[in-house]
């Protein structure tokens, strides 16, 4: 975890708080610009691999400026979406989704997550590690309809929805 904690300094620098939720921990980065809010699981790579074998962590940005209370209630999400993901019959992976039955925290009209690449050039698919490539998985609110035409049409037709639409995916909706 230590390791993996100095590889997202040097892609993100240093977050502005850190949550310990059991054996794992959720960093947490305030734009400087107040404009987003990005969430990063640290330990999970110690506990669960894509059906690949390849270890990973979860990535979740929210396009807008959290409160503490705000950032503590969206980093115990993750904290329960890594729960999950650590169980064996479990099998998360880019391109998966996932069921979130209670919805996710700040997307009133989400109830799936999407887990995908990064969205841009500057953040990274894949963390260097001394022991192999940890994955990033993306965390990817959906609402109803975006689920259905990703599971109808594919990632490329919701993509193009949300660009036809004015959807930034990683905006609360």
């Amino acid at each position: 975890m230590r390791r993996l904690f100095f590889r997202l300094v040097e892609v993100w620098g240093h977050p502005n708080r850190m949550a310990a939720l059991g054996s794992l921990h959720v960093a947490v980065w305030e734009d400087p610009d107040g404009l987003a809010t990005a969430f990063n699981t640290l330990g999970l790579s110690d506990q669960a691999q894509t059906p690949d074998g390849t270890p990973f962590e979860l990535h979740w940005m929210i396009k807008r400026p959290l409160p503490p209370a705000g950032q503590t209630e969206a980093a115990a999400f993750l904290a329960q979406l890594a729960t999950a993901a650590s169980q064996p019959q479990t099998a998360f992976d880019w391109q998966t989704r996932v069921d979130v039955p209670a919805g996710v925290p700040g997307f009133t009209h989400c109830r799936e997550v999407w887990l995908h690449p990064a969205l841009t050039d500057d953040d990274p698919d894949t963390l260097d590690d001394p022991q192999g490539p940890v994955k990033v998985l993306y965390v990817i609110p959906l609402t109803e309809y975006e689920s259905f035409v990703l599971r109808r049409e594919g990632p490329l037709a919701l993509r193009e929805y949300a660009s036809a639409n004015g959807i930034d995916l990683l905006e609360p909706r």
